[in-house]
Parts: C-alpha cells; structure tokens; sequence
C-alpha cells in the first residue's frame, strides 16, 4: 500500500507590498503544483500595506490584506513574520525595529530583506530574537539572490576569514558599466537606471554608498565580529565619477572603475570601507558589468591571506530586484519552517570583540587622483611638492590627448564659464599612503587658485 506524505503547511505574516513584497504574493499564490518545497506548504495569512485597495492581489484576497502591522505580528495562524517594507528613510527605522521586537514577543521568527534597519538596529534584535527564543533570518538583505549569508555562516564555519569583498550594489555597478561602455555622462546613465528600474527616483542611498555601507556592516559582522553602527566607516559614493575617468583607467585597456565593499584584516584590525576603485583588467570583479554582484571571499586555510587581489570564494548573481530577492526571502523561510539551523548573524566567523575596526585615518594603499585645472606651467610641481611634504611619493602622472569638443563637454558638466582650450585634466598615482595624509593634501591644494573643481579621488585596487 502506498505511503500518503502530508506536507506541512506554515503561516506567513507579510509586513509590505512593494516590490519585494509583491514579488513574494506572486511566488506562493502561483506555485499551484508545490514547487516551493515538497515537504511544506506555505500560506500568506495576513499581509499589510499602506493602501491595500491599490495592490495587484487586493482584488483576488481582500480579506488577507490590512492597513495595521499589527494584525498580521499578533495573527495567531502566523508562524514567521517576513518584513519587506522597503527602506526609504531614516524615520522609517524605529517603527521597522519595533515590528521586529514586537514578533519576537509574540514568540514568531522573522525573515527581512531590509538591512538598513539591522545596520542600525542589529544588536538590539539580535537580543530580543535570542531572549525569545526565535530565530531571525536576513540572507536577502545582502546579495539580493546570492546566498552569501548562508555560505559565510555554514559553508565557512571552519574558516579563518582574511577578507571579503566585491560589488554589492547593482545600482552602481550599472550606472559604471554604461559610463563605460558609451562614454554617457553620469547623469545620463542613473537616467537609464531608473527607467530600468535599477534605480529609485531618489537614487541617493545606492550613488552615495550608504546602501553598500549597511550590506557591508552586516558582512563585517559575520565574518569578523565586528559591531559597526551606520556612518562610522569611510564611504565614498561614484557622484563625482566622469566619463574622463575611464579614459584615464583605460588608457592601456589595464584597468576600470568599480565601486566595491571591503572588509580585510590587518593583523588584530580590519579595515572596513566603500568606494570606487581602479580595478585591474585581470582581477575577477572587473568583468562584472550591468546589475549584477559578485562578492569575493579569502580564508586563511583556503588558501587566502596572499594580498588584496587573491580571492578563494566568489558569489555572483543578480543582487537586487524583487524576483532575485524573493526567491533568497523564500529559502529563509523554508529553511525556518523545516526547523533548520541556528539564528544566522548572531554567530560570526571570529569571536565578537577579538578584532577592532581599523582608524579611518589609518586605511592607506595607492590611490588614484584626477585633476582638472587652469592650464598653466608649473602645476604638477607644486602638487608633487605640496605631498612630499607629508611623506607621499607620486607614481606616475599621467596626461591624455582631449579634443577641444570633449574638453568643453568637460567644461560644461562642470557648469564652468571658461574657455575649453585653457583647461588641463591629468591623472597623478601615489605610492603608498594614508587616507589622512591625502586628505591633509588635498586641503592645501584646494586653496591653489589654479583648481577648477574638487580633485577626484580614489584607492586603486592591489597595489603594494
């Protein structure tokens, strides 16, 4: 006689019905034949949002819809609360982590795909999750569809993590990619993002890397053990990247523009930061284009631990939008139904408190810098001196050939009255040196009446 397997069927209380929101309705509503786990069932039985009529599943399921959280936490049918409402500002924050405190003491496990809110707030409900016993599942907050949590917390136990990093803002990442490739001005290309839907109508959070920062924090986290709060790492958005700069990174074909998350160690610290970087060709981030992430991982018993540019590990898939982050919101929610593993995030690779976040003063390697001045003699001996001063040697300078109509589309992205022909754009590289030594520079050239416009600046990628 055949055997009859009951699948088990698990409530799921929805906070948000945005686009990850919406994504997840369409997920478990359509999977008709079960294909979402063949040992549960999952069942959304509450679902809030702010305006339910003008949601896409209202008119098929009305009554699971709700303008108060808190009939879809306190919901008795609810076993897991997922939280996808979408970060849009600070204010949001508190109200966000009361949710979370909120399903803890009801005694629910929650799955979110907002890490601004455990950036800011992670201590605090990593507490409440263990006093209560439930777990709390954030895989989605960092990849998008990479399964990077999972990897660091369970693949990787066993290792001595020596960095990781990578591209993990598709915004940004395409917003370079299209500079690139055609030349387009950075506002042409964020335009292209947004009709793409790469981009929100107000790109700030991903262009100035606070997006990247929080996805960061939570990496550092697990990895390292550090506690990091929201604004105390250095951050450099890609606002002031122009098209002249991959010029400059490709004038031998050698190099790009990334913008990447880092976290490394040096000895009992590690050095945590965002921003762009001059890339080699051959390092493996470089060929990744469009929306895309990829984040890179080197441990020490995998090899690892041989400089920058070694990576043991590395993740790649598409790390934002509302399939790619429901389908990783889905897998922590099975995993969760089917009993499995333990509160991913409050465990880390390194015993908390062992390592301490390096001084941001103190992060130095070689760095890239752009200039755009008045063309005159005797400049780049005054900016070769002005940094000899402190200790800083100059790599090289380097200086292209610019037609007179890309000088004065140079000139007009700059919103500069001057004529084209008397401006001068070159390229100078550092040996080794501190972001407080570059900075101390910087603030002494920028009073040479010579500066057009604030130099661009950033580390370059592998260079001892």
């Amino acid at each position: 006689m055949a055997s009859v397997y009951k699948r088990r069927k698990v409530g799921i209380g929805l906070l948000g019905s945005g686009v990850v929101g919406e994504a997840i309705q369409d997920i478990v509503f359509q999977d008709l034949k079960g294909q979402i786990g063949n040992d549960i069932e999952l069942e959304i039985q509450k679902i809030y949002t702010r305006n339910p009529k003008a949601k896409k599943w209202f008119a098929k399921r009305p009554s699971l819809f709700t303008a108060r959280a808190e009939e879809v936490i306190d919901d008795p049918a609810v076993e897991i609360v997922v939280e996808a409402l979408g970060f849009q500002k600070a204010s949001q924050l508190p109200a966000f982590r009361d949710y979370f405190l909120r399903a803890f003491k009801k005694g629910k496990s929650v799955v979110t795909s907002d890490k601004a809110v455990l950036a800011r707030y992670g201590d605090e409900i990593w507490a409440a999750a263990r006093a209560s016993g439930k777990q709390l599942r954030f895989e989605a907050c960092v990849g998008g569809g990479i399964p990077v949590m999972r990897a660091l917390s369970e693949s990787f136990a066993a290792e001595e993590p020596e960095a990781i990093f990578g591209i993990v803002n598709g915004t940004c990442n395409y917003i370079l990619s299209q500079m690139e490739r055609s030349g387009k001005p950075y506002a042409d290309a964020l335009k292209e993002a947004q009709q793409k839907g790469y981009a929100e109508t107000n790109p700030s959070a991903d262009v100035n890397g606070s997006d990247a920062e929080a996805k960061l924090l939570l990496l550092s986290r697990v990895a390292f053990g550090l506690q990091i709060q929201p604004g105390t790492i250095w951050r450099k958005g890609i606002e002031d990247i122009h098209a002249v700069d991959f010029r400059y990174a490709g004038r031998t074909g050698s190099s790009t523009i990334k913008q990447l998350a880092v976290a490394k160690r040096n000895g009992q610290t590690v050095q945590v930061f965002v921003s762009p970087v001059l890339l080699p060709r051959e390092n493996f981030l470089a060929g990744i284009d469009g929306a895309t992430n990829a984040i890179c991982f080197a441990g020490k018993k995998s090899g690892g631990g041989r400089g920058e540019r070694d990576c043991d590990y590395v993740l790649v898939g598409p790390g934002a939008g509302g399939g790619p982050t429901a389908v990783a919101v889905l897998g922590d929610v099975c995993e969760l139904a089917r009993g499995g593993g333990a509160s991913i995030g409050t465990p880390s690779l390194v015993k908390p408190g062992s390592l301490k976040l390096e001084a941001e003063d103190d992060i130095h390697g070689s760095f890239y810098l752009r200039f755009l001045v008045k063309d005159r003699a005797g400049i780049v001996g005054d900016i070769g001196q002005t940094f000899g001063r402190i200790g800083v040697n100059i790599s090289e300078i380097w200086q292209l050939r610019h037609s007179e109509e890309e000088l004065r589309a140079l000139a007009q992205s700059y919103k500069l009255r001057v004529n084209p022909r008397a401006i001068l754009p070159f390229v100078i590289t550092l040996e080794q040196a501190t972001l407080k030594q570059v900075r101390r520079a910087l603030d002494s050239i920028g009073n040479r009446d010579y500066i057009l416009v604030d130099p661009v600046w950033f580390p370059i990628w592998g260079v001892k």
